[in-house]
Protein backbone atom coordinates (compact mmCIF):
# COMPACT_ATOMS: atom_id res chain seq x y z
CA UNK A 1 0.00 0.00 0.00
CA UNK A 2 1.19 3.47 -0.86
CA UNK A 3 2.28 5.81 1.64
CA UNK A 4 -0.25 8.63 1.90
CA UNK A 5 2.37 10.90 2.44
CA UNK A 6 3.96 10.12 -0.85
CA UNK A 7 1.35 11.36 -2.87
CA UNK A 8 1.00 15.19 -0.76
CA UNK A 9 2.47 17.73 -3.08
CA UNK A 10 4.90 19.09 -0.41
CA UNK A 11 3.98 22.80 0.01
CA UNK A 12 6.74 25.01 1.92
CA UNK A 13 5.76 25.91 5.33
CA UNK A 14 4.35 29.74 6.05
CA UNK A 15 4.24 31.56 8.50
CA UNK A 16 1.23 32.69 9.80
CA UNK A 17 1.55 34.49 12.75
CA UNK A 18 5.30 35.25 14.15
CA UNK A 19 6.79 36.71 16.87
CA UNK A 20 6.08 40.33 17.94
CA UNK A 21 8.69 42.83 18.97
CA UNK A 22 8.15 43.32 22.87
CA UNK A 23 9.58 45.06 25.67
CA UNK A 24 9.15 43.24 28.81
CA UNK A 25 9.83 43.72 32.55
CA UNK A 26 12.69 41.61 33.90
CA UNK A 27 11.98 39.03 36.40
CA UNK A 28 8.01 38.89 34.49
CA UNK A 29 7.31 35.21 32.49
CA UNK A 30 6.83 36.41 28.87
CA UNK A 31 5.88 34.13 25.76
CA UNK A 32 6.54 34.18 22.33
CA UNK A 33 4.32 32.84 19.50
CA UNK A 34 5.21 31.45 16.23
CA UNK A 35 2.37 29.92 13.70
CA UNK A 36 2.86 28.07 10.56
CA UNK A 37 1.66 26.06 7.48
CA UNK A 38 2.89 23.47 5.29
CA UNK A 39 2.37 20.55 3.34
CA UNK A 40 2.15 17.43 4.96
CA UNK A 41 1.72 19.48 8.11
CA UNK A 42 2.85 16.17 9.98
CA UNK A 43 6.22 16.73 8.75
CA UNK A 44 6.33 20.79 10.04
CA UNK A 45 9.16 21.19 12.16
CA UNK A 46 9.31 24.61 14.23
CA UNK A 47 12.56 25.44 16.17
CA UNK A 48 13.91 28.86 18.06
CA UNK A 49 17.03 30.66 17.80
CA UNK A 50 18.43 33.83 19.80
CA UNK A 51 21.33 35.57 18.25
CA UNK A 52 21.80 33.00 16.15
CA UNK A 53 22.23 29.89 18.54
CA UNK A 54 19.00 27.08 18.54
CA UNK A 55 17.27 27.25 21.61
CA UNK A 56 16.28 23.98 23.47
CA UNK A 57 14.85 25.44 26.99
CA UNK A 58 11.19 27.23 26.80
CA UNK A 59 10.57 25.63 23.68
CA UNK A 60 6.54 24.32 23.52
CA UNK A 61 4.77 21.27 22.09
CA UNK A 62 4.99 21.40 18.33
CA UNK A 63 7.06 24.54 18.85
CA UNK A 64 4.65 27.05 18.92
CA UNK A 65 5.57 28.71 21.47
CA UNK A 66 8.88 29.91 23.20
CA UNK A 67 8.72 30.40 27.13
CA UNK A 68 11.23 32.39 28.97
CA UNK A 69 9.68 32.00 32.99
CA UNK A 70 12.31 34.66 34.30
CA UNK A 71 14.32 36.86 31.99
CA UNK A 72 16.94 39.07 32.44
CA UNK A 73 19.08 41.63 30.70
CA UNK A 74 20.82 38.96 29.09
CA UNK A 75 17.93 37.22 27.29
CA UNK A 76 17.25 40.48 25.21
CA UNK A 77 18.38 40.17 21.28
CA UNK A 78 16.84 38.73 18.39
CA UNK A 79 14.90 35.49 18.15
CA UNK A 80 14.16 33.96 15.32
CA UNK A 81 11.26 31.31 14.66
CA UNK A 82 12.17 28.81 11.76
CA UNK A 83 9.75 26.65 9.73
CA UNK A 84 10.44 23.69 7.75
CA UNK A 85 9.58 20.54 6.45
CA UNK A 86 11.60 17.08 7.19
CA UNK A 87 13.29 15.03 4.46
CA UNK A 88 12.01 17.92 1.98
CA UNK A 89 14.03 20.18 -0.02
CA UNK A 90 11.52 23.25 0.22
CA UNK A 91 13.42 25.99 1.58
CA UNK A 92 12.76 26.74 5.43
CA UNK A 93 11.19 30.01 6.62
CA UNK A 94 11.87 32.49 9.38
CA UNK A 95 10.50 35.52 10.94
CA UNK A 96 12.29 37.38 13.65
CA UNK A 97 11.07 39.32 16.66
CA UNK A 98 13.20 41.77 18.70
CA UNK A 99 12.59 41.33 22.62
CA UNK A 100 13.70 44.15 25.35
CA UNK A 101 14.09 43.41 28.44
CA UNK A 102 13.41 45.99 30.97
CA UNK A 103 15.25 46.84 34.25
CA UNK A 104 13.34 48.62 37.16
CA UNK A 105 14.44 51.83 38.66
CA UNK A 106 17.16 50.86 41.74
CA UNK A 107 18.72 53.71 43.53
CA UNK A 108 22.87 53.66 43.65
CA UNK A 109 22.73 56.96 46.39
CA UNK A 110 20.28 57.58 48.48
CA UNK A 111 19.72 60.62 50.85
CA UNK A 112 19.60 59.75 55.56
CA UNK A 113 16.32 58.82 56.55
CA UNK A 114 16.91 62.43 58.45
CA UNK A 115 18.95 65.44 57.45
CA UNK A 116 20.13 67.94 59.32
CA UNK A 117 21.31 71.77 58.02
CA UNK A 118 21.91 74.86 59.52
CA UNK A 119 20.28 78.05 58.21
CA UNK A 120 22.42 79.64 55.24
CA UNK A 121 24.62 76.91 54.70
CA UNK A 122 24.03 74.65 51.35
CA UNK A 123 23.10 71.58 51.58
CA UNK A 124 23.16 68.39 49.31
CA UNK A 125 20.03 65.21 49.19
CA UNK A 126 22.09 62.61 47.35
CA UNK A 127 19.54 60.68 44.96
CA UNK A 128 20.97 58.58 41.92
CA UNK A 129 19.28 56.06 40.08
CA UNK A 130 20.19 53.11 37.57
CA UNK A 131 17.60 51.39 35.18
CA UNK A 132 16.86 49.88 31.57
CA UNK A 133 16.26 52.73 30.27
CA UNK A 134 17.64 54.61 32.10
CA UNK A 135 15.85 56.26 35.06
CA UNK A 136 14.22 59.39 35.31
CA UNK A 137 14.82 61.76 38.97
CA UNK A 138 11.64 63.74 40.28
CA UNK A 139 12.08 65.67 43.28
CA UNK A 140 9.08 66.20 45.38
CA UNK A 141 8.88 68.63 49.03
CA UNK A 142 5.90 67.92 50.91
CA UNK A 143 4.56 65.61 48.01
CA UNK A 144 4.85 68.91 46.20
CA UNK A 145 7.07 68.30 43.00
CA UNK A 146 10.07 70.50 43.05
CA UNK A 147 10.15 72.13 39.21
CA UNK A 148 6.58 73.93 40.50
CA UNK A 149 8.27 75.33 43.71
CA UNK A 150 10.15 77.70 41.65
CA UNK A 151 12.27 77.90 44.32
CA UNK A 152 15.81 79.47 42.63
CA UNK A 153 17.76 78.13 45.73
CA UNK A 154 17.18 74.73 44.70
CA UNK A 155 18.87 72.69 41.73
CA UNK A 156 18.39 69.36 40.66
CA UNK A 157 21.81 67.85 39.32
CA UNK A 158 22.59 64.19 37.81
CA UNK A 159 25.79 64.27 39.88
CA UNK A 160 24.59 64.90 43.15
CA UNK A 161 20.96 65.01 43.55
CA UNK A 162 19.12 67.82 45.20
CA UNK A 163 21.27 71.20 46.53
CA UNK A 164 19.29 73.27 49.01
CA UNK A 165 21.05 76.80 48.79
CA UNK A 166 21.48 79.32 51.76
CA UNK A 167 18.85 76.86 53.74
CA UNK A 168 16.63 78.67 55.20
CA UNK A 169 13.62 77.80 58.38
CA UNK A 170 10.67 77.30 55.32
CA UNK A 171 13.18 74.90 53.30
CA UNK A 172 12.47 72.32 56.59
CA UNK A 173 9.76 69.06 55.83
CA UNK A 174 9.74 65.96 54.29
CA UNK A 175 11.79 65.70 50.54
CA UNK A 176 10.84 62.84 48.40
CA UNK A 177 13.07 61.60 45.62
CA UNK A 178 11.30 59.45 42.65
CA UNK A 179 12.72 56.93 40.38
CA UNK A 180 10.74 56.38 37.36
CA UNK A 181 11.50 54.49 33.29
CA UNK A 182 9.32 52.35 31.41
CA UNK A 183 9.68 48.91 34.00
CA UNK A 184 8.09 51.20 36.72
CA UNK A 185 9.16 53.50 39.54
CA UNK A 186 10.95 53.41 43.02
CA UNK A 187 11.05 56.19 45.68
CA UNK A 188 13.31 57.61 48.88
CA UNK A 189 12.87 60.20 50.79
CA UNK A 190 14.27 61.98 53.87
CA UNK A 191 13.31 64.68 56.57
CA UNK A 192 15.34 68.01 56.20
CA UNK A 193 15.59 69.28 59.56
CA UNK A 194 16.83 72.97 59.37
CA UNK A 195 19.00 74.16 62.86
CA UNK A 196 20.39 77.54 63.46
CA UNK A 197 24.07 78.45 65.09
CA UNK A 198 23.91 80.60 68.36
CA UNK A 199 26.33 84.03 67.26
CA UNK A 200 29.93 83.43 68.72
CA UNK A 201 33.12 85.66 67.66
CA UNK A 202 35.89 84.19 65.69
CA UNK A 203 38.32 87.68 66.00
CA UNK A 204 37.06 89.85 68.89
CA UNK A 205 37.89 93.62 68.57
CA UNK A 206 41.36 94.81 70.22
CA UNK A 207 42.42 98.31 72.38
CA UNK A 208 43.94 100.60 70.27
CA UNK A 209 45.95 103.63 70.92
CA UNK A 210 46.27 106.13 67.15
CA UNK A 211 46.89 110.15 66.93
CA UNK A 212 44.29 112.58 65.86
CA UNK A 213 43.79 113.16 62.33
CA UNK A 214 44.35 109.21 61.53
CA UNK A 215 41.86 106.47 61.48
CA UNK A 216 41.38 103.65 63.42
CA UNK A 217 39.84 100.02 62.31
CA UNK A 218 38.17 97.77 65.07
CA UNK A 219 38.23 94.22 64.13
CA UNK A 220 34.90 91.96 64.35
CA UNK A 221 34.68 88.97 62.91
CA UNK A 222 31.65 86.80 63.73
CA UNK A 223 30.34 83.43 62.68
CA UNK A 224 26.82 81.63 63.21
CA UNK A 225 23.58 80.30 61.44
CA UNK A 226 21.53 82.58 60.45
CA UNK A 227 24.38 84.87 60.00
CA UNK A 228 24.63 87.42 62.91
CA UNK A 229 23.73 90.82 62.16
CA UNK A 230 26.74 93.57 63.79
CA UNK A 231 26.27 97.00 64.91
CA UNK A 232 28.60 99.10 67.03
CA UNK A 233 28.13 101.58 69.62
CA UNK A 234 30.22 103.73 71.79
CA UNK A 235 28.48 103.88 75.12
CA UNK A 236 24.91 103.97 73.87
CA UNK A 237 25.21 105.61 71.28
CA UNK A 238 24.44 103.47 67.59
CA UNK A 239 27.63 104.63 65.72
CA UNK A 240 27.14 101.88 62.58
CA UNK A 241 24.53 99.04 61.52
CA UNK A 242 22.88 97.54 58.64
CA UNK A 243 20.57 100.05 58.77
CA UNK A 244 22.33 103.23 60.46
CA UNK A 245 25.59 105.31 59.95
CA UNK A 246 26.82 108.18 61.66
CA UNK A 247 29.07 109.94 59.52
CA UNK A 248 33.44 109.35 59.99
CA UNK A 249 31.86 105.67 61.14
CA UNK A 250 31.47 102.48 58.46
CA UNK A 251 30.77 99.39 59.26
CA UNK A 252 32.74 96.96 57.31
CA UNK A 253 32.09 94.28 55.10
CA UNK A 254 33.93 91.67 57.27
CA UNK A 255 31.97 93.13 61.04
CA UNK A 256 34.70 95.77 61.95
CA UNK A 257 34.46 99.17 62.10
CA UNK A 258 36.30 102.15 60.50
CA UNK A 259 36.90 105.58 61.90
CA UNK A 260 38.18 107.88 59.87
CA UNK A 261 39.67 110.82 60.80
CA UNK A 262 39.95 110.62 64.34
CA UNK A 263 39.26 113.17 66.88
CA UNK A 264 39.87 113.39 70.46
CA UNK A 265 36.64 113.07 71.56
CA UNK A 266 35.86 109.60 69.72
CA UNK A 267 38.29 108.23 73.00
CA UNK A 268 36.27 105.47 74.44
CA UNK A 269 34.92 102.37 74.64
CA UNK A 270 33.37 100.63 71.76
CA UNK A 271 30.75 98.17 71.71
CA UNK A 272 30.82 95.09 69.17
CA UNK A 273 27.06 93.62 69.21
CA UNK A 274 26.66 90.32 66.82
CA UNK A 275 22.85 89.04 66.91
CA UNK A 276 20.39 86.62 65.55
CA UNK A 277 17.80 84.73 66.35
CA UNK A 278 19.68 83.08 68.48
CA UNK A 279 20.26 85.76 70.95
CA UNK A 280 23.54 88.33 70.73
CA UNK A 281 26.84 88.79 72.11
CA UNK A 282 29.08 91.59 72.66
CA UNK A 283 32.75 92.02 72.57
CA UNK A 284 34.17 95.70 73.99
CA UNK A 285 37.36 97.34 73.11
CA UNK A 286 39.28 101.07 73.88
CA UNK A 287 40.34 103.70 71.71
CA UNK A 288 42.89 106.02 73.03
CA UNK A 289 43.21 109.51 71.32
CA UNK A 290 46.58 111.20 71.40
CA UNK A 291 46.92 114.37 70.78
CA UNK A 292 49.11 115.33 67.67
CA UNK A 293 52.57 116.69 68.52
CA UNK A 294 53.05 119.88 66.40
CA UNK A 295 55.09 123.71 66.60
CA UNK A 296 52.87 126.16 68.20
CA UNK A 297 56.23 128.47 68.30
CA UNK A 298 58.38 128.40 65.55
CA UNK A 299 61.74 129.82 65.28
CA UNK A 300 61.37 133.07 63.51
CA UNK A 301 63.84 135.13 61.33
CA UNK A 302 66.57 136.99 63.07
CA UNK A 303 69.05 140.06 62.02
CA UNK A 304 71.85 140.39 65.01
CA UNK A 305 75.09 142.11 65.33
CA UNK A 306 77.55 139.55 65.13
CA UNK A 307 79.66 139.29 68.73
CA UNK A 308 76.00 139.51 70.35
CA UNK A 309 74.05 136.55 71.77
CA UNK A 310 70.81 135.67 69.42
CA UNK A 311 67.94 133.08 70.73
CA UNK A 312 65.83 131.09 68.60
CA UNK A 313 62.54 130.01 70.47
CA UNK A 314 60.74 126.99 69.87
CA UNK A 315 58.04 125.34 71.53
CA UNK A 316 55.79 122.49 70.49
CA UNK A 317 52.10 121.39 71.72
CA UNK A 318 51.79 117.43 72.70
CA UNK A 319 50.14 115.23 74.49
CA UNK A 320 50.63 115.76 78.19
CA UNK A 321 50.74 111.46 78.49
CA UNK A 322 53.94 111.65 76.18
CA UNK A 323 57.54 113.10 76.57
CA UNK A 324 58.92 115.18 73.60
CA UNK A 325 61.93 116.29 72.97
CA UNK A 326 63.71 118.97 71.09
CA UNK A 327 66.38 118.49 68.15
CA UNK A 328 68.03 121.75 66.34
CA UNK A 329 69.63 121.34 63.02
CA UNK A 330 71.76 123.94 60.93
CA UNK A 331 71.33 123.12 57.15
CA UNK A 332 70.99 119.30 57.68
CA UNK A 333 74.16 119.16 60.43
CA UNK A 334 72.52 118.16 63.90
CA UNK A 335 73.39 120.61 66.65
CA UNK A 336 74.40 119.85 70.19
Amino acid sequence: MADPDALVVPVAPVIVIGPKNMSVVAGRETTLECIANARPVERLVLSWKRNGRRLASGVGVFGRRLTLSSPSLSDGGVYVCEASLLNSTTRPTEARAHLTVLEPPYFTAEPRLKTVAAVDRNVDLHCQAKGVPSARIDWYKDAVPVSKLANPRYKVTAATGLTVRRVQPGDAGMFQCFARNAAGETQTHTQLVVTSVTPSFSLLPSDLTVTDGNSAVFTCETTGAPKPAVSWRRGSLLLASGTVQIPRFTLLESGGLLVEPIRMEDSGDYTCTATSADGSINATAALTVWIRTFISVPPVDQRVIKGTTATLDCNATHDPRVNISFQWQRGAVPLQ
